[in-house]
């Protein structure tokens, strides 16, 4: 595998056209988010070839797709589930310090919970029976899927219990009172329809007592399973389904892995069932930091309390072959996504006569110790810090894509600024990097970080960059704060896409040819969280895979090094993007005499934002409401966001160092005045009033989620009060930003 090349060599084979238009199938953690976008990006013409500096270059030129490789081989091949390999947390930093950084290891007390016995078996009217196979075939060509320590299928945080009972397929398992609440446009269509327990309740589908048959999708694994067990039913099943693969699926004649791009019927999707919406980090410790002697709360109010278990397309099959024929039609149910892609099977809810399920799930949780690994490199201000960071534990042997696609890319990206350092240099601003554990079991050790080093993060973080799912399919991807957006395309611009993906010239052009211009909220789901709800601008980068693309086996013991090599990026050329991208962005932010901030930006998205709330609004039992004093504060946003833009380009263009400092420390701070000290209603690790999880989601961001929470629980006072509150927020942000009278 040849080193990439410098972004200033032309490649003929590259064209600017693109010959293909691509539509996005995303297969992230937040694949499945109901979220608002802001489509307020047109495309740019690009230069090409794009013109770097010399420093630019030598970071660009340092990424090597075939040492990436060797750091990818190394991260799959051990189990490294969080608490279980220190080992990994050590090389790490080892390898850190050997870039020039300072590293250490922060060692953190957490609640985790590990299957101690786990079986799920079909009971059907004739007296045979289909006993799951909570782990997935062991394949020749896939040397970690035979590990002897390889991880069973299971969902932390999941209750224990030994239920049998009538099985009942409920779809995707939402649940509205009246309406499907969603935001962002390819979403609207969902609204107005009944929820998914409403059809089996106006049926007279009796659902107490019974074992829930879900299908991924649509929303997060745990609140499927908060919403089966509010409807008092006993346990809670969640299969894969090949509606979620798009056109690449045995049943379109594509071959399934390891021969060809298609799912491995066996495969199943590994989680969390936490209650992500309304906390995150150790759920014995929710709202303060874990360590040896802290207080431990009680963690059931948290996480469910009945038991719930995935399983693959495979094993979901005679279940489904079991309910035809009884109970609920796919005509009858009329819910998107409720028909999903088994050709043959007709997606009746039954329960049928005779056919129980019998589940018998226990759990053990303790707390264990995990080990975050954080590198440093002093700035000459102290003042000033960015941080980056990835998460290293991962469900199975491999995690080739989740997490550590993005583990491998730190170690380069880590190589890079360290060539940069023996030639002298020093940032401005104080880089940290950060290697998180048990980010899979809620975002447990970012959280625990950043709560227990809070007073001075909010004093002291510019930004905190995140990178999970660096690679699991060609076609780039970002989230992130208003104020950052800008910056962060401008970066792509000057980064060639890899050949073998699409006639891309550049990474922009890879973007904008997928997104279109739109930017995602952020919500959750990954290690930004806690840094965004602390009013820290984030954004959140990778790249996924389209509905054309080979299938990402998400949470799977196939996301692996096997996989990785021959289907999601052969070469890893695709890292190697990636590692350029987000290295440029960490340099800038670290060492621009200014902030790269686009503050009138920031205003435009708050606007963005604005409108997707009046739909909200408009949609809801109170119409009428009066959100004016948002609209009020966004005004006075704008404006005070337009007047430093000025007083920046002065401050640069006569090199006033005096109030270079002043825009940056506004810059750094203003952000803050998001997030809402106590905490957004019932759930105080969530403070941004400007976006949050959406409560009835899990991981796709709500826009001013504590007005769209008070109007889903139609409780019109409170959406009064949390206007007032918001425009208050906003309010704040704007003073911060003030210069002069």
């Amino acid at each position: 595998m040849s080193r990439i090349l410098s972004s200033v060599v032309v490649l003929s084979a590259l064209t600017y056209a693109c010959q293909r238009d691509w539509d996005t199938f995303t297969h992230r953690k937040h694949q499945h988010q109901d979220a608002t976008i802001s489509k307020l990006h047109k495309r740019a013409k690009v230069e090409y070839p794009p013109s770097l500096t010399e420093t630019e270059s030598i970071l660009l030129n340092s990424f090597d797709n075939t040492s990436i490789s060797d750091w990818s081989y190394y991260y799959t091949h051990g189990d490294h589930l969080g608490s279980h390999n220190k080992t990994m947390a050590e090389w790490t930093a080892q390898k850190w310090r050997d870039a020039g950084f300072e590293s250490h290891l922060v060692e953190i007390p957490i609640w985790v919970t590990y299957p101690e016995h786990s079986s799920l078996t079909l009971l059907r009217s004739d007296g045979s029976r289909h006993d799951v196979n909570l782990n997935e075939d062991v394949l020749e060509e896939d040397e970690t899927s035979s590990y002897p320590n390889r991880i069973p299928a299971f969902h932390a945080m999941s209750g224990s219990g030994d239920v049998e009972g009538e099985c009942v397929y409920v779809g995707f398992v939402q649940f509205h009172s009246q309406k499907d609440r969603g935001h962002g446009c390819a979403n609207r269509h969902r609204r107005g329809t009944q929820a998914d327990f409403k059809v089996l309740q106006d049926a007279g589908i009796e659902l107490k007592g019974k074992i829930a048959m879900a299908n991924y999708g649509g929303i997060y694994r745990g609140t499927k399973v908060k919403n089966a067990q509010g409807h008092g039913m006993a346990g809670c099943i969640i299969f894969t389904d090949p509606l979620d693969d798009g056109e690449i699926t045995e049943e379109n004649g594509y071959v399934a892995y390891p021969n060809g791009p298609a799912r491995n019927p066996s495969s199943i999707q590994r989680g969390s069932v936490r209650f992500s919406s309304i906390y995150s980090g150790d759920p014995t410790t929710v709202g303060w930091a874990s360590s040896v002697d802290s207080p431990r709360g009680d963690v059931s109010q948290y996480n469910p309390s009945i038991p719930s278990i995935p399983i693959s397309m495979k094993d979901a099959l005679p279940f489904l072959e079991a309910l035809q024929g009884h109970g609920v039609t796919a005509k009858e149910a009329n819910r998107s996504g409720w028909t999903g892609g088994f050709r043959n099977i007709t997606y009746d809810s039954g329960p049928a006569p005779g056919v129980h399920v019998h589940l018998n799930h226990s759990m053990r949780g303790s707390i264990e110790p995990v080990w975050d690994v954080i590198g440093v490199i002093n700035g000459t201000s102290s003042a000033e810090v960015v941080i980056v960071g990835n998460h290293r534990d991962a469900w199975v042997i491999g995690g080739a894509a989740d997490p550590n696609s993005g583990s491998a890319i730190l170690i380069e990206l880590a190589g890079a600024f360290g060539k940069l350092l023996k030639k002298g240099w020093k940032p401005r601003r104080t880089i940290v990097l950060g290697s998180w554990d048990a980010e899979e079991f809620g975002l447990q050790g970012s959280t625990e970080w950043v709560e227990a080093n809070l007073p001075w993060l909010t004093s002291t973080a510019v930004a905190y960059l995140n990178l999970d799912i660096g690679v699991s399919g060609p076609r780039t991807a970002f989230s992130g704060s208003g104020e950052i957006q800008m910056f962060v395309v401008e970066q792509m611009k000057k980064i060639l896409f890899p050949e073998g993906w699409g006639e891309f010239p550049t990474l922009y052009d890879m973007w904008y040819n997928v997104s279109e211009g739109e930017i995602l909220p952020l919500g959750s789901g990954s290690d930004y969280a806690s840094f965004y709800q602390n009013g820290i601008g984030c954004i959140d980068i990778g790249s996924d895979g389209g509905k054309t693309d080979p299938i990402y086996h998400y949470h799977s013991n196939y996301d692996s090094y096997a996989w990785m090599a021959r289907f999601g990026d052969p070469g890893f050329k695709l890292h190697a993007t990636i590692g350029q991208w987000l290295s440029l962005i960490l340099y800038h932010i670290a060492d621009d005499v200014l902030i790269p901030w686009d503050l009138p930006h920031a205003a435009a998205v708050l606007k963005q934002y604005l409108s997707e709330l009046k739909d909200t609004v408009a949609e809801s039992d109170f119409p009428d409401l009066d959100i004016s004093p948002i609209e009020y504060a966004i005004k006075e946003f704008e404006k005070q966001a337009e007047h430093i833009s000025t007083v920046a380009s002065q401050a640069s263009a006569f090199n006033d160092t005096v109030l270079v400092d002043v825009v940056n420390s506004k810059y750094r701070d203003f952000s803050r005045g998001f997030a809402s000290a106590g905490g957004l209603p019932g759930r105080e690790t969530f403070k941004n009033v400007i976006s949050a999880p959406g409560i009835d989601n899990g991981y796709g961001a709500d826009v001013f989620p504590p007005v769209t929470d008070s109007l889903s629980k139609r409780d019109e006072k409170e959406a009064v009060k949390w206007v007032g509150k918001s425009a208050g927020a906003v309010l704040r942000a704007a003073e911060v930003l003030r210069v002069g009278g």
